[in-house]
């Protein structure tokens, strides 16, 4: 009995306790994380119907996935990749968002279910730039190609096609409410706002990780920053809003990237300089309270 007792004893010991669901970053691990992104993206851009406010979270919720995938992507190195690896993953989204609008502007690409769009259509980009981003992300590793060695290459890849290419998909419905091509043209593309979507979407991605890119880097804190920029993108495509839709589209986007903003940089300000071996203020930006 004795040695059975022991066994029994070793065996509770070694068995992992169950874990709780907690709203964290240490609960949505990378693979949670980019899960729940791109079920969440997805749906929100096969309905382009939806409330720019609605959108406007469903963005924020790839931006910080896309951040995650740069993070594990170009953290292998001195870090001077991490601003290209945001644009390619930007890039990549402008040829996905492009091709899956395209898509769902045919017939059979968009379906209308009791007055809402279904736009299935968008998804033939998000597939088309996953394979896209698996290939070169083989290409990138291979041995007989380029040979870069980075562990998980492929995998970062084929994540920041589809979180770049959803990017896109969802900023143009906040915009336009819609994917029909007479629409995204004088709205999105002929205009240059597809430029500033660009911009704002690569920065989400890649400066989280620009920034806080070192020895102390912490995962929650650096997506924080991603947050913060969705905030920032919330707020500028609210404004562009008001003018490609209405003040109803418009205005609770504003406030909801505002209330982001303020929230999430204080949040990566306190989280800064409580992590910090010192701080020194320069008088340019006040020190935030405890």
């Amino acid at each position: 009995m004795g040695e059975e007792e022991v066994k029994q004893e070793e065996k509770e010991i070694k068995e992992k306790p169950k874990e709780e669901f907690k709203l964290s970053f240490d609960y949505f691990n990378e693979s949670r994380l980019g899960i729940f992104a791109l079920i969440i993206g997805i749906l929100v851009a096969i309905f382009p119907g939806l409330p720019a406010f609605i959108k406007g979270i469903g963005m924020m919720i790839v931006f910080v996935w896309g951040a995650d995938s740069v993070r594990k992507t170009a953290r292998y190195g001195l870090g001077t990749g991490v601003p290209s690896i945001g644009v390619l993953a930007m890039g990549f989204g402008i040829v996905g968002g492009i091709t899956g609008i395209a898509v769902a502007s045919l017939s059979f690409g968009t379906l209308e279910v009791g007055g809402m769009e279904i736009a299935f259509g968008v998804l033939a980009g998000v597939a088309l730039l996953a394979l896209l981003g698996f290939v070169s992300g083989n290409l990138a590793n291979g041995d007989k190609f380029i040979n870069m060695k980075i562990p998980g290459l492929e995998r970062g890849m084929t994540e920041l096609g589809i979180a770049g290419t959803l990017a896109v998909l969802i900023e143009t419905s906040i915009i336009t409410g819609t994917y029909a091509i007479t629409n995204v043209l004088p709205n999105v593309i002929n205009n240059g706002v597809i430029a500033v979507i660009f911009i704002i979407s690569a920065f989400a991605m890649l400066q989280p990780l620009n920034t806080c890119l070192g020895a102390d880097e912490r995962r929650g804190r650096t997506l924080l920053m991603s947050i913060e920029i969705g905030g920032i993108a919330s707020i500028i495509l609210g404004l562009v809003t008001l003018l490609t839709l209405s003040a109803v589209q418009g205005v609770p986007l504003i406030v909801l990237g505002a209330v982001v903003w303020v929230v999430f940089y204080r949040a990566y300000m306190k989280a800064c300089m409580k992590e910090a071996y010192a701080v020194k203020g320069t008088g340019l930006i006040k020190t935030l309270g405890g």
